[in-house]
């Protein structure tokens, strides 16, 4: 068989060059690095700070960024604190004169600049420190990604944890999450990796609050004071939960800020009002409240009437964008709803209505995307009591799932 051109291109793909971008504002002198740098790097050039930042917004990142010191408009211990602030896994070097030296030693300290070389510097001297710069900001985003994978799987283990220990808290969990995504959508925000996240964890207070409880919110009926005590508790809880979690801590603030009042009526002495109250808390503030209403059964026309005259209460952009869109969030589910055996539940599947135990337990709340661990725990209350009543999914996502598989 004949092999294509492009199948033996990318059969033998060269490695990436490490990626550089050098500023310098005398064009000679960055034409010669480049020449000089070009078998070992991939190379950009910039003439001054400014076309810099330009080309950094622009492109994929780059390993390293080598600045000369002296440059007209924006010297170079002022660009490299900008890329410090703006890409700070990017390593920074700094070319200087010995008459810049104070300046050089203000560049470590404003830009935590890696190394800075000597004018003029030699090829080998230049190349050592480029590479040493490749392989420093290899490490960085190594070690990144295993945080963050890492964060991820501990996020998942406490998520999994609410949906065995409290599946109705679960379940709400999920719709919140669902809503948040929703409303981001709809105000065309970009959803961070918080924001996708914070309507999980916002619920794991939940957990502290007893079954019986959580079903009286579920049906609109009043608490009494020690009842609304235990609710009250919910976001300081999920706060305390993930604040020793190494990167949740901006996260932590925001879930235990999420029933502070817009209008600041009420709010304790020393908390955040309007638009100082954390973004994540402010949405989660008015997508809880929303969902609650929808487990009330309460139509959109009356929830969005009550919100409307409590609006002290909710960021105006978010109320406002949801007055304009609410014909879009009914209360008509998004598909059919079709029920399935046991044997037919498969992972991604979600819940239409609570599935519950032969004693009338709630196993996995409605809204709750099907799991492995949670199939487990099915599973399990299977073969000891039995599931009472049918197993309601989305129509779509069932037959989403079942053509995955064929």
């Amino acid at each position: 068989m004949i092999q294509t051109a492009e199948a033996h291109a990318k059969t033998y793909e060269l490695p990436q060059l490490p990626r550089v971008l050098l500023v310098d504002d005398e064009i000679a002198i960055v034409d010669a690095l480049r020449r000089q740098l070009r078998r070992q790097f991939d190379v950009t050039t910039a003439t001054s700070g400014a076309a810099a930042l330009e080309i950094l917004a622009d492109s994929d990142p780059f390993a390293v960024v080598l600045s000369d010191m002296r440059m007209p408009g924006m010297d170079g211990a002022t660009f490299l604190a900008r890329v410090r602030e703006q890409y700070p896994d990017t390593v920074r070097m700094l070319l200087t004169g010995q008459a810049d030296m104070q300046s050089a030693i203000a560049a470590i300290n404003d830009g935590q600049i890696y190394r800075f070389l000597s004018k003029p510097c030699p090829t080998d001297a230049l190349t050592t420190a480029l590479n040493d710069g490749s392989a420093l900001h290899q490490q960085i985003t190594a070690e990144k990604d295993v945080l963050e994978r890492t964060l991820r799987s501990a996020v998942q283990s406490l998520v999994d944890v609410l949906a065995l220990a409290n599946p109705d808290a679960f379940s709400r969990a999920v719709r919140v999450s669902h809503l948040v995504g929703h409303l981001c959508e709809l105000m065309e925000i970009p959803v961070d990796w918080e924001l996708q996240v914070s309507g999980l964890l916002g619920q794991l207070g939940a957990v502290t609050v007893p079954l019986p409880v959580l079903e009286k919110i579920d049906s609109g009926l009043l608490l009494n004071v020690d009842e609304q005590k235990m609710v009250d508790a919910i976001p300081g809880m999920s706060q305390n939960l993930i604040a020793s979690i190494p990167r949740l801590e901006r996260l932590a603030a925001a879930l235990g800020q999420q029933r502070l009042r817009y209008d600041g009526r009420g709010t304790p002495v020393g908390e955040p009002v309007g638009e100082a109250i954390p973004f994540a808390a402010r949405l989660l503030r008015f997508v809880v409240d929303v969902d609650t209403m929808r487990t009330q059964r309460l139509p959109a026309a009356a929830a969005l009437d009550r919100m409307r005259k409590d609006a002290g209460a909710y960021d105006p952009r978010l109320l406002g964008v949801w007055e304009r869109t609410h014909e879009q969030s009914s209360d008509a589910p998004e598909c059919v709803p079709i029920t399935v055996d046991f044997d037919q539940l498969e992972p991604g599947m979600v819940l239409v209505e609570d599935v519950l135990s032969g004693s009338g337990v709630v196993l996995l709340g409605r809204g709750s995307t099907v799991t492995e661990a949670l199939l487990q725990r099915l599973r399990n209350h299977v073969r000891h009591s039995g599931v009472s009543g049918p197993i309601v999914v989305s129509s779509r996502l069932a037959a989403r799932t079942k053509g995955a598989d064929s």
